[in-house]
């Protein structure tokens, strides 16, 4: 009990601190990253999350690749995306897929408003973490 409320924990933390640090530089280091997979994927086996290679795995990631190399998104949400891929349930992919949308749109109605004009760029880590925790959940 206390080691998956430990887990949760140690996963929580990494994702708030990733998510404020991609809106406050809009970058995602390596750094962060490494640390995360020294930490977060011990605590995802522990939450009895299943890893698994698939299809669903190879669409998302060569999907990712593609819009990061076209610029759609940054290279370091690609590596976030890739991180993730394979944790998600793909079973449950088009409601996780629909929140990642609402919360990118919604992150930019308010830097629109904000800054009076189209943002040049926004952080999508709180929208691809959040997404993936809501897929990972159910």
């Amino acid at each position: 009990m206390y080691l998956k409320i430990s887990a949760f924990t140690v996963c929580l933390i990494w994702g708030v601190v990733l998510a404020y640090q991609d809106l406050r530089t809009y970058r995602i280091t390596n750094k962060s990253l490494g640390f995360g997979l020294v930490l977060i994927w011990p605590s995802l086996f522990l939450l009895d999350q299943r890893f698994q290679i698939s299809s669903g795995v190879l669409v998302i990631s060569t999907t990712a690749l593609l819009a990061g190399l076209v610029s759609f998104i940054g290279m370091g949400d690609v590596k976030l995306v890739l991180f993730l891929a394979p944790w998600l349930h793909y079973e449950n992919f088009n409601r996780s897929l629909f929140l990642l949308v609402l919360i990118a749109w919604l992150q930019l109605i308010v830097l629109s408003l904000k800054h009076r004009g189209f943002p040049q760029r926004i952080a999508f880590a709180p929208a691809i973490l959040l997404a993936a925790a809501l897929n990972m959940a159910t």
